[in-house]
């Protein structure tokens, strides 16, 4: 990562001269003034070289990839039920017992009709069709794919919990079950490109539920959030309106009936509507070819056009259709040299299920591609290097579906100040992007400890989740976790048995990190970003022209009072940044051990061009309180689960 400025602006300087269809490099006003006003035709680019040799279609699937080849593919679908999470015969419930285990699944369905499959997405499962639109992967009459309230037996009434239901996902499907669809979820665990018939529930009775993640999506039956604390919906069709939701919700390029706008109060949500995102990118995703044998990768293109702003694009709109003769499927057991091989190659990258544990960086280096994660594979960072770093200069670049995880450390690492799990850019190089094809990242989902044996708790410690040098750059559901819990060895007891009778509390020490993201890029947006427990700020943003929709945060639990005295905010916005907006951006305290007061939750510079729409707090337990909201104006969040709102 240390390279000098001037290798850097050389690499740079090629890569431009490489490319013919990229626009020439402009100043970072005229590339603003071009992204909000001027409707952009996106090119096809590509610079992939036609002499790389072909990879095989179909590929070579590992058993973590489970393919169910339409309805009479009894075999495949006998195998669902062992990616389930772990049942309770006793009390009739999933457990939690697979939170922080080594399993990965994806559960891929070929196009065609099911009526008879039924099972609950389990942690570290994906569950996707493999048509182009939703339509082509239809469930009926039994549930489909569902998710409810775990543990039922731990908490009182038998509601279960949602609040630790993480790291799952669903995408590109229709569920035309009679009683609708059940999703209840909190982080990490995303509704993308699915259509459901009926109702879709996104809590479970009475379970609490802390945030989600709804996007390009229809929904012709209502849509129940119930207690969901947070939740975005982006790009939904909301065929017969929506209700529920505790504490802010955020539609962004819905339609539909989508609820009014509202500041909400003590007792309901805020209700914060954003007509027309400014630009949109969609996942990329697998899909089988019209053959039923071999694949294609489907890259969705940016857009500007406001009449494909606001709507779902779910029927192959807008999209390149990329043969897996020129990506690699990747295996956990395959070396980090050789996934680094493909990328110089110019392919695309898969990482089927499983754990990667890298020896370096990968680094991307061309523009367009993609890294494609199923079933949360999962990227161990390198000591003191992040997992992956995306050079400057690299356009259309897409990274989507993977977990990011801290190693253990042994004995000191040097140059790891800056050490962070992904880099976008490179330190003091200018990079302002390109407008006309923005990086971006979809379901990316940082972890810093948690899935460790008791005595590395201690031995986990990283600076920076997420750095963003780069200039347009966008983000969609990002979760940054600094470990508040994590796994019990072997016959250890818990720590804090009010709080959990099946996870370690973290203690102050324990999975250390200093900030959750830092963007010091021009014009990066975030659909949907959460930021949690870092030791330090939470999120420190420099960049010019950022936008965040939706933002959810909670401040470390097992501070001491010194993390109040030293003026650690929630949301930190540099006192140089001209022009900012943030929506819904919620901040929650929980300080367990000590009397902890941070005296604001949001700070930037006080300038008309800083836009803060619908911020609130909340004290969830315990000791100290968020003394005001922004820039010290606002009330003190003091009473549990009660937000505190600007008057």
């Amino acid at each position: 990562m240390k390279l000098t400025n001037i290798l850097l602006k050389s690499a740079v300087l090629v890569q431009v001269l490489l490319l013919a269809t990229t626009t020439a490099i402009t100043t970072a006003a005229e590339k603003h003034e071009t992204s909000i006003q001027t409707e952009i035709q996106i090119p096809t680019l590509t610079n992939k070289s036609s002499t790389m040799t072909n990879e095989p279609n179909p590929p070579t699937w590992p058993e973590s990839v489970i393919i169910v080849h339409g309805h009479k593919d009894e075999a495949a679908k006998a195998k669902l039920n062992q990616t389930q999470d772990a049942w309770l015969e006793e009390h009739s419930t999933f457990t939690c017992d697979y939170h922080f285990s080594n399993r990965r699944w994806a559960v891929l369905f070929a196009p065609d009709v099911y009526h008879d499959v039924e099972f609950e997405v389990g942690y570290y499962v994906q569950v996707a069709g493999l048509g182009t639109s939703p339509e082509d992967v239809q469930f009926h009459t039994a549930k489909g794919p569902y998710v409810p309230s775990l543990n039922r037996h731990l908490h009182k009434g038998g509601s279960g919990t949602c609040l630790d239901t993480f790291w799952r996902s669903g995408e590109n499907f229709a569920n035309h079950a009679e009683d609708g669809m059940t999703w209840a979820v909190s982080q990490a665990s995303p509704l993308r490109r699915v259509h459901v018939a009926k109702d879709l529930y996104l809590h479970d009775k009475d379970a609490y539920a802390s945030g989600g993640h709804l996007a390009n999506s229809v929904v012709h039956g209502h849509t129940h959030f119930g207690g969901q604390q947070q939740y975005l919906s982006r790009n939904v069709e909301l065929g017969n309106g929506t209700s529920g939701g505790a504490w802010g919700m955020v539609y962004v390029g819905c339609s539909g009936q989508v609820p009014e706008p509202a500041k909400g109060n003590a007792t309901s949500a805020a209700i914060t509507v954003v007509e027309t995102p400014p630009v949109r990118v969609e996942k990329p995703y697998v899909a089988m070819q019209t053959d039923g044998h071999t694949f294609e990768l489907r890259v969705p293109q940016a857009t500007y056009d406001k009449a494909d702003a606001v709507r779902p694009l779910i029927h192959g709109d807008l999209e390149e259709a990329r043969d897996f003769s020129r990506v690699r499927v990747a295996t956990s057991t395959d070396s980090t040299a050789s996934l680094q091989e493909a990328l110089d190659a110019g392919k695309d990258l898969v990482l089927s299920p499983g754990i990667y544990p890298l020896a370096q960086t990968l680094q991307i280096r061309m523009d367009h591609q993609v890294i494609l994660g199923l079933g949360l594979a999962t990227l161990v960072s390198p000591l003191g290097a992040p997992c992956i770093h995306v050079h400057p200069g690299t356009a259309g670049v897409r990274i989507a579906g993977v977990m990011l995880e801290a190693p253990v450390v042994h004995g000191t690492i040097e140059n790891a100040t800056h050490w962070s799990l992904l880099e976008w850019g490179t330190e003091g190089v200018q990079d302002l992007g390109n407008p006309q094809s923005p990086g971006s990242m979809f379901d990316v989902f940082c972890r810093v400890g948690g899935a460790t044996l008791p005595e590395a708790r201690d031995r986990i410690s990283i600076d920076t989740m997420v750095r963003i040098h780069s200039g347009h750059v966008i983000g969609d559901n990002l979760w940054l976790w600094r470990a508040d819990h994590a796994e019990l060895g072997h016959e250890e007891d818990v720590n804090c048995p009010h709080v959990s009778p099946v996870f370690w509390q973290t203690e102050e020490g324990e999975f250390t990190v200093g900030t959750g993201i830092e963007v010091t890029g021009n014009d990066v947006t975030m659909y949907g970003l959460a930021v949690e427990h870092a030791s330090g700020h939470q999120t420190v943003w420099k960049g010019e022209r950022g936008s965040v929709y939706f933002y959810q945060c909670e401040f470390p639990y097992d501070v001491g009072a010194d993390f109040g005295t030293a003026g650690y905010r929630g949301y930190l916005v540099d006192e140089n940044v001209e022009t900012h907006q943030a929506y819904s951006v919620g901040i929650y305290s929980n300080f367990r051990n000590e009397k902890v007061k941070v005296s604001t939750a949001i700070e930037h510079p006080d300038k008309d061009t800083i836009r803060i729409e619908n911020p609130f707090t909340v004290h969830l337990d315990n000791h100290g309180d968020i003394e005001s909201l922004v820039n010290g104006k606002g009330r003190p969040a003091v009473l549990q689960g009660v937000p505190t709102r600007l008057d």
